[in-house]
């Protein structure tokens, strides 16, 4: 009986010796501005679905956009979590960031409508308060920019009434408005 043990561990043992190792799963290694829109990502990351399936995903937060774009086109990232407008402005030749090669993006799909609030230190009340003031963008050439323009028109101010600073990604942007540096700025949850 000690013999047939030995020579059935010595079996599984020799045979688990010959099966090659599992190889480490390939990495997507992805591009990410901080927010609450990226809670899929970390869920999945939680509940082990992407190991399952034979995948690791890296997450690396974002400056902005400029940063996030150039890296993506320029191929140190698979994936990149970001909105249209940034997509839209480098595919038409509008990103702000030089890039060394041509863009070749596509989008797959949409996962959130944006959040957008105007948000602006205390002392301001009213559109009119941000006559003469700073407020900050993560690039001038893309959509939120734009939307934030529109809606100080539409606030009664005209673009030689406020100056758009570039201040990067939405957590540049949140710190610089606590910091009171610069008068408002347009944010997202959980901003």
């Amino acid at each position: 009986m000690m013999a047939r043990a030995l020579a059935l561990a010595a079996l599984l043992l020799t045979g688990l010796a010959a099966t090659p190792a599992r190889a480490e799963p390939p990495t997507l290694e992805v591009i990410v501005f901080a927010g609450g829109f990226n809670w899929p990502i970390w869920a999945a990351q939680k509940r082990g679905f992407f190991a399952r399936n034979n995948v690791a995903v890296h997450l690396t937060p974002t400056p902005g956009s400029e940063f996030q774009l150039k890296n993506l086109i320029e191929g140190k990232f698979d994936i990149g979590m970001t909105a249209i407008d940034n997509v839209i402005a480098y595919m038409e030749g509008q990103g702000e960031a030089e890039t060394s090669v041509k863009p070749d993006l596509v989008v797959v799909m949409g996962g959130d409508n944006g959040f957008l609030r105007l948000v602006t230190v205390p002392s301001v009340k009213t559109y009119a308060d941000l006559k003469g003031k700073e407020l900050t963008v993560d690039a001038r050439t893309t959509g939120y920019a734009f939307v934030l323009e529109k809606m100080l028109q539409k606030g009664g101010l005209k673009e030689s009434d406020y100056n758009l600073v570039k201040a990067g990604g939405v957590l540049a942007r949140f710190e610089d408005l606590m910091q009171q540096k610069r008068a408002g700025t347009l944010l997202l949850s959980p901003f």
